[in-house]
């Protein structure tokens, strides 16, 4: 019987080969997909080496770097600051002043996010350390608050010019400045970035700065300046023993500085020449010639026997004795006497009130004030306002005499010569002398002329007051006649008249004499002479002879009239409804 051997067919050589690459493929593919997608992680720590200033860490959960880098933290502060630059100015900001720190959080993230090594790495990679980048956060109430100081301390408000003279009669001049505002936006657009990438480097920031423009006319008020001779130190020493040396004067002139300005361009300063002017006096002439003349000497006499206004009379002198004026200083009497108040010593006296007399306190002082007044006048001083009485007075001349109310009407005149005077104010026990006391060196004298315009009499007027006895009268005020004069000032010197200038005009009402009775019938009423009451002579009162305004040789030393034993009533004060 035959056998037959049945064998498998044999397979082709080259499909064997085409299998066995076929599984070296999906096992590679294997092995890479496993190292990409990081199925090697090492029991969830990291497990490359990461670095966080300096400090190298590995084989830490998150946690433990977590803990890791709050102690790196710790040992390293934050000590940075950054200096922000505007103009001219810096103002310097410090970390801790924002409450900045170091984001734990977010450096944690990054070093272990870094160190998760995966298979490929550690079969295939290189052993190397990953540098973490640092970051900061800060507390943004904090930051807000140093950005408005910041801002604020930077910005510059607008400056006004400056100036120094020179010796060599020049003057330099230092622009002012525009207002340059900085915000807190614009400083925060600078600040915030370099503080997100822990840049702290200074910052500057852009700004443009003009110049101011210039007022020439007030620089001129700044820089003018009069000469000045030798003085005395009045501030400081009222007795007048301390000598100022002189000071030179300066002229600007306005065209010559605005062309300096221009020709400066961008500069911040420009010079220009002003014009200087010397003292004409040493201080070795001004001692020489100080208070050695006396320029004029007045007396007023009054009636020691009326108690009040002779103490107001007496008080207002003593207030205004021994006061010193430089050249150019003015005279204030309501300056010098003060308020008239019983708490300062016045008393009542009589003063003018509505058409009549009546007691007031202070009542007098205008005797004091209208001789100071005529001594001013023959001392040839510059009178810068006077009022003349509403009714005649009788201790000066006509157009010679200054009333006064406190607070309303003053006295003032102006020493306008050379040199310091000084009143010298006395009284005795029924008069008053003005004296002023300064430098003639020209042999100057001066008369007061006053002629009368126009003369209204006085009328005598009756009033019923029934409190009075029967058939009785009483006086209650004199007359006076009114007057209207002008009154002119005569200057000679060595005995020529040099002026003859318009002093003042002076008008002063009529006042009636007025009458106070009680008649028991009418019949009697202004019909009989009343009884015994002392008299002024008021009423019979003429001007005094006023020649026209032609050269006469005054006497040295003027005497007022005596005014009898009837009271000069001032002008009324302040009354108090």
């Amino acid at each position: 019987m035959s056998k037959y051997k049945h064998s498998a067919p044999k397979k082709k050589k080259g499909a064997r080969s085409a299998l066995t690459g076929a599984c070296i493929v999906l096992v590679l593919a294997a092995a890479l997909c496993l190292s990409f997608i990081g199925c090697s992680q090492s029991g969830g720590k990291i497990t490359a080496t990461v670095s966080i200033l300096g400090n190298n860490l590995t084989d830490l959960t998150e946690e433990s770097l977590r803990e890791a880098v709050g102690r790196i933290a710790d040992q390293n502060p934050l000590t940075d600051a950054i200096t922000l630059s505007f103009l001219d100015d810096t103002y310097t900001l410090t970390l801790d002043q924002i409450g900045a720190r170091y984001d734990a959080d977010a450096i944690t993230e990054a070093a272990y996010k870094a160190g998760q090594e995966t298979l490929f790495a550690r079969l295939f990679g290189e052993d190397k350390t990953v540098e973490i980048p640092l970051s900061i956060t800060w507390d943004e109430s904090r930051l807000q608050s140093v950005l408005s100081d910041a801002a604020a301390r930077l910005s510059r408000s607008a400056t006004v010019f400056s100036y120094e003279i020179n010796d060599d009669a020049t003057v330099t001049v230092t622009k002012g400045g525009d207002a340059v505002t900085v915000t807190d936006a614009d400083i925060a657009a600078l600040l915030e970035p370099k503080l997100k990438t822990m840049d702290f480097t200074d910052i500057t920031i852009d700004a443009q700065s003009g110049h101011a423009e210039i007022d020439f006319d007030a620089l001129k008020q700044e820089i003018d300046r009069p000469m000045r001779n030798p003085r005395l130190d009045l501030e400081n020493d009222p007795s007048g023993k301390t000598v100022l040396a002189g000071e030179r004067g300066v002229t600007m002139d306005i065209d010559t500085a605005k062309a300096a300005y221009a020709a400066s361009g961008d500069a911040d300063t420009f010079t220009f020449a002003v014009t200087f002017t010397e003292p004409t006096m040493s201080v070795e002439t001004f001692k020489s010639n100080l208070f050695t003349h006396t320029l004029s000497s007045v007396t007023s006499n009054f009636n020691a026997s009326l108690a009040g206004r002779t103490t107001n009379v007496k008080l207002a002198c003593d207030f205004c004795d021994g006061i010193i004026l430089n050249p150019g200083d003015e005279f204030s009497y309501n300056k010098a006497v003060g308020p008239r108040t019983y708490e300062r010593g016045f008393k009542d006296a009589t003063v003018y009130v509505a058409g009549t007399t009546e007691e007031g306190v202070g009542g007098g002082i205008c005797q004091v004030s209208s001789t100071i007044y005529s001594a001013a006048l023959h001392a040839d001083l510059k009178i810068t306002e006077r009022y003349n009485h509403s009714y005649m007075i009788t201790y000066v001349p006509l157009g010679e005499d200054a009333t006064v109310v406190y607070g309303s009407k003053d006295f003032r005149f102006v020493n306008d010569t050379d040199y310091p005077i000084k009143l010298s104010v006395t009284y005795g026990k029924s008069s008053m002398t003005v004296k002023i006391i300064g430098t003639n060196l020209t042999g100057k004298k001066v008369e007061i002329s006053t002629k009368t315009l126009s003369k209204t009499p006085f009328e005598v007027v009756y009033k019923t007051d029934t409190s009075l006895p029967a058939d009785t009268q009483k006086v209650k005020n004199n007359g006076y006649t009114g007057y209207t004069t002008e009154s002119y000032r005569l200057v000679y010197e060595n005995g020529k008249l040099v002026s003859n200038t318009f002093e003042n005009k002076s008008v002063y009402k009529k006042l009636d004499k007025l009458i106070l009775e009680n008649p028991s019938t009418p019949e009697k009423s202004g019909s009989y002479t009343p009884p015994s009451t002392p008299s002024s002579g008021q009423g019979n009162t003429t001007a005094p002879s006023t020649p026209d305004p032609e050269p006469v040789t005054p006497p040295t030393d003027p005497v007022t009239p005596d005014p009898g034993t009837t009271p000069e009533p001032d002008d009324p004060l302040p009354v108090t409804p």
